[in-house]
Formats: structure tokens, C-alpha cells, sequence
């Protein structure tokens, strides 16, 4: 059971997937063939509610179609979640060097970016794929939610008693 809580295996799993996606033609991954499989009318006046600009383009209704649209909205909500958890995962491998908590969380942070920025640069080498600073600023805004997130959560459970006495966050989670 303690090989599911090492959070470094966990760290490897997402390392690797986002090395393989990147590395996938847009073709190979498209899910547009089965969304469109299913009849989206009922999500359109929800959908009619998104417009804005991204990477230069618009993303609405209109520009997209329901399908495209949705297609978007997931592989955006893939980036901000996979990097969610990857920064999270940081935190919890990052503190146990023993740094202040505050270093621990920044660095945690900067991994999580460097991760961004290269999974972007290894996208400007397949075919079909586009890199974006966009979604290097999605995926750090994905890996700084996780990051407060476990490291707040730390710091609130832990971090008052430990850190006004030491000044550093050691968890054995």
C-alpha cells in the first residue's frame, strides 16, 4: 500500500503521460469523432455563454460548434488539472528536504513551471501540435492551485506550532 502514497511514483506516472501526449500528433489524440457521436443541443445555451479569446483565436459557440467547443473546454480543464496534481505532488516530495515552507512552495511552483515549459517546447517537435505560452500560464496557474493548496493545507495543520518553533515544514505524510 505505501508504493500508492509515495508521492514520487505519482510524480513518474504524470512525467510520462505528458511526455507521450506531447509527443501524439493533435490527429492521433483528437476526441472530437466521439463527442460527436453525441447530440449536444441541450448544452448549447450553457455553451452560447463562453466567449472569449485564446492563443489569438476566439473560443465561442459560433467559432467552435458545440463539439469544438467542448473539445476545448477539456483538453484546457486536462492542462490545469494534470498540472493541479503535479504541483501538489511537489510540494509533498519538495518538503522533505526540510526547507522553510515558504521555499518549499516556491520551488515546488518552479519545478511544476520548468515541467510546463518543456512539455511546450517538446510539443514544437511533433507534427500538428502547437506550443503556447498560453498554456504554459494555464499549467502554472493549474500547478500554483495545487501548490497553495497542499502547502496552505499543510502549513494550517502543521505550520503554526512547527513553524514558529523551527522555522521549517518537514512532513512524513
Amino acid at each position: 500500500m505505501y508504493i500508492l502514497k509515495n508521492e514520487f511514483i505519482w510524480i513518474s506516472l504524470i512525467l510520462i503521460g505528458l511526455f507521450f501526449s506531447s509527443a501524439t500528433p493533435y490527429s492521433d489524440q483528437s476526441i472530437v469523432s466521439p463527442l460527436e457521436r453525441i447530440n449536444w443541443t441541450w448544452a448549447e445555451p450553457v455553451l452560447s455563454t463562453v466567449d472569449f479569446e485564446y492563443a489569438g483565436g476566439p473560443v465561442s459557440l459560433e467559432a467552435k460548434g458545440s463539439v469544438g467547443l467542448i473539445e476545448f473546454l477539456i483538453r484546457k480543464a486536462a492542462h490545469f488539472t494534470v498540472f493541479f496534481a503535479l504541483g501538489a505532488l511537489l510540494v509533498k516530495a519538495v518538503s522533505r528536504t526540510r526547507l522553510h515552507a515558504g521555499l518549499t512552495i516556491l520551488f515546488a511552483w518552479a519545478l511544476a513551471n520548468t515541467v510546463a515549459i518543456f512539455d511546450e517546447f517538446h510539443q514544437s517537435l511533433t507534427p500538428e501540435r502547437t506550443p503556447l505560452i498560453q498554456d504554459i500560464l494555464l499549467d502554472s496557474f493549474g500547478a500554483a492551485c495545487g501548490v497553495l493548496l497542499v502547502g496552505g493545507y499543510y502549513l494550517w495543520k502543521h505550520g503554526r506550532t512547527n513553524w514558529s518553533r523551527s522555522g521549517y515544514v518537514s512532513p512524513r505524510w
